[in-house]
């Protein structure tokens, strides 16, 4: 799952902690004021991610030589997020499942979009780093 890329792969390690730690928070304290707490610093947790990312992809230039994998990059960052505080704003605070089934899509999501989406920028700034040019496929 890791990217190559120091500071994206310790905040991955820190989101996937954050989940856990929600699991563990939900069993020992179940309350919609525990829930909104969760995701909230989840959420702001994640927007601090992705902001890392995206300006990884300027500083690097992945947006001017991989434009397309760029914007759909960006795309599911605003995606998710309008996804959790949708669910974290429709969830039935008082049924603990509804809580866990938003943890597993967090889970699902952020392990998904790390192996499916953030490798690939991780391959780019790796190589990038060592060559100075990116020598991959123009396909990103």
């Amino acid at each position: 799952m890791a990217t190559g890329v120091d500071v994206i792969d310790s905040q991955h390690q820190n989101l996937l902690q954050m989940v856990n730690d929600a699991y563990k928070g939900l069993d020992e304290e179940f309350s919609e004021v525990v829930f909104q707490r969760i995701t909230k610093e989840l959420l702001s947790y994640a927007i601090y991610h992705f902001q890392t990312e995206e300006h990884l992809m300027k500083e690097y230039g992945y947006f001017e030589e991989c434009p397309e994998d760029a914007t759909q990059h960006v795309e599911e960052h605003r995606s998710f997020s309008a996804k959790v505080v949708s669910a974290r704003d429709s969830v039935n605070s008082e049924v603990k499942e509804e809580m866990v089934q938003i943890l597993e899509f967090l889970n699902s999501w952020i392990m998904n979009h790390t192996q499916n989406v953030d490798l690939k920028l991780g391959a780019f700034i790796r190589m990038k780093d060592k060559q100075g040019e990116y020598e991959g496929s123009r396909d990103c």
